[in-house]
């Protein structure tokens, strides 16, 4: 598609531009506008290839098989919106008969309180692609400590509690009906607590739940000292067996399965020091590993590994955060300049600018992402299909 016919809300980034700077701004150079604190910022290396009008023109094209996952009439605009407290954060979990969301905000201090909290909340998604959002937040019963990321499961939602105090954290189901009643799935590694479970995701292929277990529970002063290496766990609820798949971070946090279930992508989010801070040198990395059977298994039911770790890609600005696949291989993640989306190969397609960056996401209906951005949600209508839309 020639640039001439790019709509108006598109911007198609100069190779020439982007491979060569002329200079290099000083920190905090970007707008005003887009940051909240000064943590964030320092992180001026935000889009800096792309145009200054940035918010007139949010969807950013690297490559231009992004203009094909885009389509001819991309839409970004904003669906909810909370002042009090930072509401959309974490999870995003579609149920398709119910035509609702699930998500989790952010740690916050309720009025009536002392002690950090986090709710949980759902948003009701319109058949019609001008029809209106509704939110509402619900009291899960019991409630659910510090929940973080969640997934579709069995019917219903399937939650990362990140535990508080005593109480540790690991999966919680809960009924998406009033009263929206819990039950504890898995709430420690053979005796010993998880640090603060954080996202997750199914394998549909053998129906295991895999998590990642980062300690940012433990640095924001929700949990005790940590009691495990920050490491990826599989579990397989028909047997009851609980594995650690995967090791080798500093910070494991969003987990993902390619459309094809060949590959698993695993963020790393290092650079975020957990505290509001940001560190440039830290890992900012998406690893993939291939999806396999075990070659040592001497069991007719052999379980799925993960082998041949290699980076995927780096985020250029902030982390990857919450991640998600498409039905053509692209990977999206939640960074700190809205969503970033490679190629099956790792390369850099292009981008969905968000003021203020998205920590997780989902897709809902074939072509369209819900994008949590803390005080406000945001509709992306693009081309692509989300890869767990057909499940």
């Amino acid at each position: 598609m020639p640039t001439t016919t790019l709509p108006p809300n598109v911007q198609l980034v100069d190779a020439d531009r982007n491979a060569v700077l002329t200079n290099f701004p000083e920190r905090g150079a970007e707008p005003a506008s887009w940051w909240s604190s000064a943590a964030k910022r320092a992180a001026w290396h935000i889009c800096l290839a792309t145009k200054d009008d940035s918010a007139a023109q949010p969807f950013v094209v690297y490559q231009r098989e992004f203009i094909d996952v885009l389509g001819p009439s991309p839409v970004l605009r904003v669906v909810a919106e909370e002042k009090k407290f930072p509401f959309a954060h974490e999870a995003g979990i579609w149920i398709p008969k119910t035509r609702e969301v699930f998500f989790t905000s952010n740690q916050f201090y309720p009025e009536d309180g002392a002690r950090k909290k986090i709710m949980i909340s759902k948003i009701s998604v319109p058949k019609s692609p001008d029809g209106e959002y509704k939110w509402e937040v619900v009291s899960p019963t019991p409630d659910i400590l510090t929940g973080n990321g969640g997934v579709n499961y069995g019917g219903g939602a399937l939650f990362c509690s990140q535990g508080q105090g005593n109480i540790p954290g690991g999966l919680i189901y809960m009924d998406i009906k009033p009263p929206y009643a819990t039950k504890i799935i898995l709430n420690h590694f053979h005796g010993r607590p998880f640090n603060a479970p954080n996202d997750v995701v199914v394998l549909p292929l053998d129906g295991s739940i895999w998590f990642t277990d980062p300690n940012y529970g433990v640095l924001q002063g929700l949990r005790p000292k940590e009691k495990l290496p920050n490491q990826v766990y599989a579990y397989d609820p028909k047997k009851g067996s609980l594995r650690a798949v995967a090791d080798g971070f500093s910070r494991p946090n969003g987990i993902a399965f390619s459309h094809d279930y060949k590959v698993c992508y695993i963020t790393d989010t290092d650079a975020y020091d957990g505290v509001g801070g940001i560190i440039d040198q830290a890992l900012a990395t998406i690893y993939a590993y291939d999806v396999v059977k075990s070659a040592a298994s001497t069991k007719p039911d052999r379980p799925f590994v993960l082998v041949n770790r290699r980076v995927f890609a780096f985020a250029d600005c902030g982390a990857p955060d919450g991640i998600k696949v498409d039905l053509d291989g692209n990977v999206y993640s939640g960074c700190l300049d809205g969503v970033q989306v490679w190629d099956s190969d790792g390369v850099l397609i292009g981008k969905i600018l968000v003021p203020g960056g998205v920590a997780n996401f989902c897709f809902t209906d074939p072509g369209v992402l819900l994008l949590l951005n803390e005080h406000r949600i945001y509709e992306a209508r693009i081309r692509a299909v989300g890869s767990s839309v057909r499940e």
